[in-house]
């Protein structure tokens, strides 16, 4: 029986993983309620889940685990949250009530359009929307609402995205509310046992991972001991990047461009440098932040002052073979002249009818260029009304008129006698008047504006451009640590470590001074959104690094390789994204937690990979390949506590911003799945084939397919409550 019942459990946990994944897909052909009828919520469903745990627990006994307290609470507390979700399930009842400012509710509305009395009542005293400051942009929603029990007691409680308000057994999260502020609508959950049973399984998890890895008796331990370093292999990668001088366009002196790039300007919903605006501008139309060696803020206002010259400029790029076609083009950078034919006729208007994802960018990317023409994105000029600040474009139709003369002559007239300035080459005058706009935006703004550190941060952020620089660097870095694991060049090893050693201080040291500097820069932990989350797990990749550097220098070595990947991955794919306001539901430090444990785990998950791929290259050598199944072992443990760490954080997390911990979001499904996968291989007492070192390397790269369907696929495939990320 002891053989018998690990194989089924292991078919089981096979099947339910299948079934998860044909959930995710089902909902995005056929929609939510399709998956929860066909799986999430469906008997079958729950029913395999049972078994699983039952069976799970009854494996337990049966090879005695109870004799190793750690390991015995981690299945113990995996039990309790199955069973906290089943009362969650059978017991709970979820729903929605509406409010109106002054109006009193009673009851809230289920799924199945039926009213649920409340045992008190509930009205909505204001509804306020908070904004960053100097911008219309909303940092929090609060509603602020009033209990009344039935004995005539009363309590105020707020709700916001990022906090419940509970009450007699009732959670109320905010799910919307209306334009004018007048009324909200409360998601309410009344779950009394599922919560508290589900939450008590996920700490009796934490401390029973942590008291796992301290304990000296575990078998993880005797593979700590006996980790090898002496393991190796090489990849080399090459990167040409050939470049050509051009002459340049025309453009303002690099010094008064500069000046300008300090001013504030409103984009992308906040307040920020317009060297920023100028970057990400430059970015978005020609895929770099300089042009034919102009800065960005030259290329910008190139735009904006030299208009004619800059629309014969080929720094559109078009990487779209169709759009190309439809231009009359070949090379993949054409100019805004390109999008027009002789008669002024717009060349993509027939394929906007039925576009197509790449018509779409390169209409963009039109609209942008015509706009740095006419002006309309730099809104510079700020006017606080009524404790706001309303920004304008220079000389835009819709200044208000019922202000001093002086201030409106000088948001609608100054920007052309500044053009005036730069066509008469008067430079000196050209940087008092940027002076005077910058001290009107200090006069207008006040407080309002964002404080003068976290300006400077952001201009110190945009001058920082050396991520693949650092990347290259440290793909060397992780080479060298490689070549140090090779006998032969023992005699060398002590200096190569020396250079090794300070080159990985530095790029950590750098990556840490780019991630404080976004920090100051958007004013929220750079975790929200998927450039940021890379260079996070590339940090964490190089504090894996570092911590090994002494015990292991092939784990160093693949941590070190893993950290350039994903800095290569973040830069290709990212191109330093816009900074921006942050979400109000991801305001909220479980976010912090959720995610930067979330990339640990992914950071030691990539290095689990490149172990494997070195121990199947080199599968031949039978010697190397069971020495990095130890290294194997040694990584997977850790990187397993620490995802299942971060999925329940990031439950406890969506119970405090959307009232219930778990929703079966596309994200949530495919972390779990990738969780179950991972999981599997440290049971290799029960499931001995596992102890094979080239099955356990195929299946670990093989599992790795699994990290990049929840990290990209999801997001890009699926969608759910997590594209954002």
């Amino acid at each position: 029986m002891k053989r018998i019942l690990p194989r089924i459990i292991l078919w089981l946990v096979m099947t339910m993983i299948v079934w998860l994944a044909a959930a995710t897909v089902i909902e995005r052909v056929r929609g939510s309620e399709a998956a929860y009828t066909l799986a999430y919520h469906s008997w079958p469903f729950a029913t395999l889940w049972a078994v699983i745990g039952v069976l799970g627990i009854a494996l337990c006994f049966m090879l005695r685990l109870y004799r190793k307290p750690a390991a015995f609470a981690i299945h113990v507390a995996m039990l309790l949250i199955l069973v906290g979700a089943a009362l969650t399930w059978t017991t709970a009842t979820n729903g929605e009530l509406q409010l109106e400012t002054g109006n009193t509710a009673c009851s809230y509305e289920i799924s199945d359009c039926s009213n649920i009395e409340l045992p008190f009542s509930i009205s909505l005293e204001r509804f306020d929307m908070q904004c960053y400051a100097g911008t219309q942009t909303p940092s929090a929603f609060v509603a602020h609402v009033l209990f009344k029990s039935q004995n005539g007691s009363t309590e105020r409680a707020e709700v916001s995205l990022n906090h419940i308000a509970s009450f007699g057994g009732y959670r109320f999260c905010l799910k919307g509310y209306e334009q004018d502020g007048n009324g909200v609508a409360l998601s309410v959950t009344h779950d009394l046992y599922g919560i508290a049973v589900t939450h008590f399984g996920y700490l009796l998890l934490l401390v029973a991972m942590i008291a796992h890895l301290l304990s000296r008796r575990t078998r993880y331990r005797q593979v700590i001991k006996r980790l090898n370093t002496k393991n190796a292999v090489m990849v080399l990668l090459f990167f040409a990047l050939p470049s050509m001088a051009q002459a340049k366009p025309k453009v303002l002196p690099e010094d008064v461009a500069d000046d300008f790039g300090k001013i504030y300007v409103m984009h992308s919903g906040r307040v920020c440098p317009f060297e920023t605006m100028a970057r990400e501008i430059t970015t978005k139309l020609y895929g770099k932040p300089s042009y034919k060696g102009c800065n960005a803020c030259q290329v910008v206002t190139g735009w904006w002052f030299f208009y004619d010259d800059w629309a014969k400029e080929p720094m559109i790029k078009v990487k779209s073979g169709e759009v190309r076609q439809i231009l009359g083009v070949q090379s993949k950078y054409v100019s805004l002249n390109d999008f027009f034919d002789e008669r002024h006729n717009y060349l993509l208007q027939e394929s906007l009818v039925t576009p197509s994802k790449d018509v779409l960018e390169a209409n963009e990317k039109c609209q942008v260029a015509t706009a740095l023409g006419l002006g309309s994105l730099f809104r510079v000029m700020p006017l606080r009304r009524e404790g706001q600040l309303q920004w304008y474009a220079p000389g835009a139709l819709d200044i208000p008129t019922d202000i001093e003369e002086g201030k409106w002559a000088f948001m609608k007239n100054g920007m052309n006698y500044f053009n005036e300035l730069v066509i008469s080459n008067n430079w000196d005058d050209c940087r008092t008047f940027i002076d005077k706009l910058y001290q009107f935006q200090q006069q207008e703004g006040g407080n309002l504006l964002p404080p003068k550190h976290r300006i400077q941060a952001e201009l110190l952020y945009n001058r920082m451009e050396a991520t693949l620089l650092c990347a290259i660097l440290l793909v060397i870095v992780g080479l060298l640590y490689l070549i140090m694991s090779i006998n032969k060049f023992e005699y060398r090893k002590r200096l190569l470590n020396i250079i090794v050693i300070v080159a990985l201080v530095g790029s950590f040291l750098y990556l840490s001074l780019i991630l404080a500097l976004r920090w100051m820069a958007s004013g929220h932990l750079p975790m929200s959104n998927g450039y940021e989350t890379m260079q996070l797990m590339a940090w964490c990749a190089l504090i894996f690094s570092l911590l090994l550097c002494r015990k292991s220098h092939f784990l160093a070595a693949l941590g070190t390789l893993a950290a350039a990947f994903t800095l290569l991955v973040s830069y290709i794919s990212g191109a330093n994204p816009a900074i921006t306001p942050l979400m109000p539901v991801l305001n909220s430090p479980w976010l912090c937690l959720h995610v930067a444990i979330i990339m640990l785990a992914y950071a030691l998950l990539a290095v689990l990979t490149l172990n494997s791929i070195v121990a199947l290259l080199l599968r031949k050598k039978l010697e190397i390949v069971e020495r990095l199944q130890i290294t194997a072992q040694a990584v997977l443990l850790p990187a397993v506590f620490c995802l299942a760490a971060g999925i329940f954080i990031g439950a406890v997390w969506a119970g405090v911003s959307w009232g219930s911990y778990w929703s079966w979001d596309p994200k949530e499904t495919w972390a779990l799945i990738t969780l179950l996968i991972y999981a599997m291989p440290l049971h290799d007492n029960s499931l001995p084939r596992f102890k094979q070192p080239l099955f356990l390397h195929t299946y670990i790269v093989l599992a790795f397919l699994c990290v990049i369907i929840t990290y990209w696929g999801v997001n890009n495939l699926l969608g759910g409550m997590h594209s954002y990320a």
